[in-house]
């Protein structure tokens, strides 16, 4: 299953627990999606966080099918009022990762 890993850099004057708060909307958004098996946020220091979405291939982010919930849109924007997005990766795991070698053989 993929992990989706986004990170977020406070904007100075930005309410730390605005910032949470926002972040932590993302995530049960995200939870209510088709396909999300989780979705936590986790503080790397005083001024980022991390969101790590678990998903069913094709389920959440960028490149996927999935269209965002009304729900999901707001959530994100809100949290781009407070913090700017430094980081959007997808990380597959060993099989997916094996898998997409082997085809390129």
């Amino acid at each position: 299953m993929p992990l989706h890993v986004t990170k977020y850099e406070r904007f100075q004057g930005a309410d730390r627990n605005d910032l949470a708060l926002a972040a932590l909307e993302v995530c049960r958004a995200a939870r209510e999606a088709d396909g999300v098996t989780s979705s936590r946020f986790y503080w790397i220091d005083p001024n980022e966080i991390a969101i790590l979405i678990d998903a069913d291939p094709g389920a959440w982010g960028p490149g996927s099918a999935a269209q965002p919930s009304s729900r999901g849109a707001s959530a994100m924007f809100a949290l781009a009022d407070l913090a700017r997005n430094t980081v959007n990766e997808t990380w597959m795991d060993a099989r997916a990762g094996e898998e997409t070698y082997r085809l390129a053989q």
